[in-house]
């Protein structure tokens, strides 16, 4: 019985101990969060006893503490104490993925922005943290900002030819980088297609998803800057002269190499060499290889450049059908859309919209409906007013491209404006009596258009 009774004493007293530990590690990780928003700088000695006192409590230790310190390194008197608070960032990071590991994944990345923000000079160390991120822990590299920084410091170290890296090492390194890019594209813009499609049912985001989609949009704008910069970055390096020869005296070595043949590919099209015959012999060793989607939608650009459209679009279907990625299957689709954009409008529309099926946030599909309703005024309509009355559909649809693609915003609204000039005006409307009535319009666009109310 008395050891009984000592034993729940001590329990007793273990709750107690827990239970008052636990109220004061509450009560400083509040102050901590609200110093941090204040910018005060008490913020860092709350964080200090939380570390010490509670580093398991709570992951908001670390996210409030990751600005607490960020705060100090801002406000620091010199050179020493600020590399002081950055090695104390560094350190910072490994605890938060040693007590929250889930939470506190990618390490190695924020370690390597750290020093980018704030040591930038210390480029091997930069370079070696995202080395190690995006080979060891890629799943959890996140950052555009992170990518692009390891790739160009790669490309500069290439330029300096101190560390013997080869040009076929530059481009391995640009199509990891990119195929990653594309990775992180695909994530967030087929969540913004599930809000998208959301909105155009007719039903309203919630704040939440409204801010999702904002967030959404900002990452692939990102996504897209970064991609951008880095093709400008590798263009002086792959122009066709200096680009067929070297993947002429590649091939032999690696065509039975799919990857090989695929990145080979993929750059010789990017970079408009495809009219070179290496181009049709690197697709047709690819799509032998493998018949995948990439192999045929290869060959189906090298029948294009023969001017083979009844096999080129075989082949482009064929590629579509395979795709399961969405992107890639509305870029197929958009490819067949432009190549009958000339010739047959109704089936570039159908093409397009193929592309907004799968893709609602393929802005680019919308410009190009939009500019065949443009080019359209001429077949649709009796009376001039009638045909100008096409402008204002053409008009609609560059709208939509601004809201579904927001990188597409400042050529889209350009493109919606230059249609709604040469509409009919305020003056034409009144003279004809066509305030708010609707224009049908019954040739193969087959949809109508409300004139503006005046």
């Amino acid at each position: 019985m008395k050891k009984t009774l000592t034993l729940l004493a001590l329990t007793a007293i273990s709750y107690i101990g827990y239970t008052q530990n636990a109220e004061a590690c509450t009560e400083n990780i509040s102050l901590l969060a609200t110093s941090v928003k204040a910018k005060d700088g008490a913020a860092y000695d709350y964080l200090t006893t939380l570390r010490k006192d509670c580093p398991s409590f709570h992951k908001g230790i670390y996210n409030y503490g990751e600005f607490a310190i960020k705060q100090r390194i801002d406000t620091a008197k010199d050179n020493a104490e600020k590399e002081k608070y950055v090695a104390d960032l560094l350190k910072l990071y490994e605890e938060f993925f040693k007590y929250f590991p889930n939470d506190g994944a990618g390490v190695d990345m924020k370690k390597g922005l750290a020093l980018f923000s704030y040591a930038p000079e210390k480029k091997v160390e930069i370079y070696n943290y995202f080395d190690n991120a995006f080979k060891s822990d890629n799943a959890n590299f996140s950052s555009t900002r992170g990518l692009y920084a390891y790739f160009e410091i790669f490309v500069n170290d290439y330029k300096a030819g101190t560390k013997g890296i080869t040009l076929q090492q530059v481009f391995d390194k640009y199509d990891d980088i990119s195929e990653k890019l594309a990775e992180l594209e695909k994530v967030d813009s087929e969540a913004k297609d599930i809000l998208i499609a959301k909105e155009e049912a007719g039903a309203q985001l919630d704040s939440k998803e409204a801010k999702r989609k904002a967030k959404l949009e900002e990452n692939l704008e990102n996504i897209t800057i970064v991609t951008s910069s880095m093709d400008a970055i590798i263009i002086e390096l792959s122009s066709c002269d200096k680009l067929i020869p070297f993947y002429q005296k590649g091939f032999e070595e690696n065509k039975n190499n799919e990857v090989w043949l695929k990145r080979a590919a993929d750059r010789l099209e990017s970079k408009e060499c495809d009219t070179d015959p290496l181009f049709s012999k690197i697709s047709e060793a690819l799509y032998k290889l493998n018949p995948s989607a990439d192999a045929a939608y290869k060959l189906g650009v090298v029948e294009m450049q023969k001017k083979n459209t009844t096999k080129a679009m075989s082949y482009f279907e064929q590629a579509a059908n395979l795709y399961t990625d969405n992107t890639k299957k509305a870029t197929v689709y958009m490819k067949i859309a432009s190549t009958y954009m000339n010739s047959n409008k109704s089936q570039a529309r159908a093409y397009a919209r193929k592309a907004l099926q799968v893709k609602p946030s393929y802005g680019r599909a919308y410009l190009l409906i939009a500019q065949l309703y443009g080019n359209s005024i001429n077949d649709c309509g009796k009376t001039p007013f009638d045909k100008r009355a096409m402008y204002w559909l053409a008009a609609q649809y560059a709208d939509k491209a601004a809201v579904a693609d927001s990188s597409l915003k400042e050529a889209a609204n350009k493109m919606a404006a230059s249609y709604r000039a040469a509409a009919p005006s305020r003056t034409d409307i009144f003279n004809e009596g066509m305030s708010g009535k609707r224009i049908a319009f019954d040739c193969w666009v087959g949809e109508s258009v409300v004139v503006p109310t005046l």
